[in-house]
């Protein structure tokens, strides 16, 4: 049995790790509802009332999101140090007054001022805090978890037509200042379901042995050996393989972020409240894919649900391309849906499959560096194309084919071979220190 000091020796024997689950989940869906799920519907807002142009706006977007990759390492080094739930409560508060900065901004450069504020807040209490507490709780079903914490993502999009009345009956100062006000008062309390070590609650990953089934199953993909260093895993193929093929990811799902409502009322004439509903719709299909993408990717290969999760978004943005009407924009959400939602909570369970859990955070962390270059440029790259076009038919044409690209890296992201043999002399086992009970 590990050390375990006796202050957390637990009271019970229900299994916390569903909690870390649930605790992700509201974090994803605060952020989804918003900001990232909803930025659209300020891109429209901005540019009539200040007459921005859309690559101007989407820059912001760049420069919140950009941050995550900047920051990853530092990102990372900080969750070891200092824990997930302190990490976190510093990234609400920060996020909560970067949503006040926005509601009384009044040019560009006041605008990237508070995006950048916003992205730091998005950036701490974000992704990578909230995958850094799940995955060691979780090996059978750490793909499952993920992807059911990831559902908050797709819960927050449902919410996206009520910010989009909101911003239409109350302006979209006041709902960011709403906004502000949400972050705090749902976010500080959900940082108590936020636990990162399991030995710290005298606890298993996956909870109680289950009669008639062993503790540890073997999972489709899982490299062996010892768990890796943020060096070793930087010497491996699969490490930016992974970052290449996760960068173009996000490179369109910040695309179709930032622009699908400009599209939308702009060359299909749909209204923001309609163009909202088809955002709601989007991620209805996407929670769909959520859920069938967890017991996916615990039985198939990671890497190639990925690639042919990407092929399956080319297609939706070809077809949103060329949309005339509502079947075809339909076509899209059920593609481009359906494929992130597989797709997205993936991406960090496979890097623990790779890499272990011991350096998760220093790993994915570095990672985001990669992968972050994506979301940076699809807002930049589509709405730059639209402002010399006229709209959003090449650009969204362009990114579906560094969608196709992707297919290719991720298809050839295999696992390391036994880890590669890389750790097995020079990392040492850990000693017995007592497990940090803070997330």
């Amino acid at each position: 049995m590990p050390f375990m000091h006796p202050r957390l020796v637990p009271t019970t024997r229900r299994f916390l790790g569903w909690d870390t689950v649930v605790g992700g989940a509201a974090f994803q869906a605060l952020q989804a509802a918003l900001v990232f799920q909803s930025f659209g519907i300020y891109v429209v807002a901005w540019s009539d009332e200040f007459g921005w142009a859309r690559a101007a706006i989407a820059a912001g977007y760049a420069v919140a999101t950009v941050q995550s990759g900047l920051l990853g390492p530092i990102h990372g080094a900080l969750l070891d140090r200092f824990g997930v739930r302190r990490v976190m409560s510093v990234g609400l508060v920060v996020l909560a007054a970067g949503l006040l900065s926005l509601s009384v901004m009044t040019t560009l450069p006041t605008y990237y001022a508070a995006m950048l504020l916003t992205g730091l807040g998005l950036a701490l209490s974000g992704f990578l805090s909230i995958t850094t507490a799940i995955v060691p709780w979780f090996v059978r079903r750490r793909s499952t978890a993920v992807s059911l914490m990831s559902v908050g993502i797709s819960l927050g999009g449902l919410l996206v037509p009520l910010v989009a009345a909101a911003v239409v009956g109350l302006g979209w100062r006041s709902m960011l200042q709403l906004g502000a006000t949400i972050v705090l008062a749902v976010g500080l309390p959900c940082i108590t379901l936020m636990r990162r070590q399991p030995a710290a609650y005298g606890q298993e990953p996956d909870g109680p042995e289950r009669p008639g089934r062993p503790r540890s199953m073997p999972r489709r993909g899982r490299a062996g050996g010892p768990d890796l260093t943020l060096q070793q895993a930087l010497r491996t193929r699969a490490f930016w393989l992974l970052g290449v093929g996760h960068a173009a990811a996000l490179l369109v799902g910040s695309a179709v972020t930032v622009h699908l409502i400009a599209h939308l009322t702009g060359s299909l004439d749909y209204t923001v409240q309609s163009a909202a509903q088809v955002i709601a719709l989007v991620t209805i299909i996407s929670a769909i894919g959520q859920l069938l993408g967890g017991p996916i990717g615990d039985r198939f290969a990671i890497h190639k649900v990925a690639a042919i999760a990407m092929v399956a978004q080319a297609i939706g943005l070809v077809v949103l391309a060329r949309a005339g009407g509502t079947s075809a924009v339909v076509v899209f959400a059920l593609l481009h849906g359906l494929a992130w939602g597989i797709r997205g909570p993936l991406m960090g369970s496979v890097r623990a499959d790779y890499f272990g859990t011991r350096h998760f955070g220093a790993i994915m962390g570095a990672s985001m560096t990669v992968f972050m270059v994506g979301d940076l440029l699809g807002p930049i790259l589509a709405g730059t194309l639209a402002d010399l076009l006229g709209d959003y038919r090449i650009g969204f044409t362009v990114v579906a084919s560094i969608a196709a690209s992707a297919s290719i890296a991720f298809w050839f992201a295999t696992p390391p071979a036994a880890r590669s043999g890389l750790g097995a002399a020079s990392t040492p086992p850990p000693g017995p220190t007592p497990p940090s009970a803070e997330g």
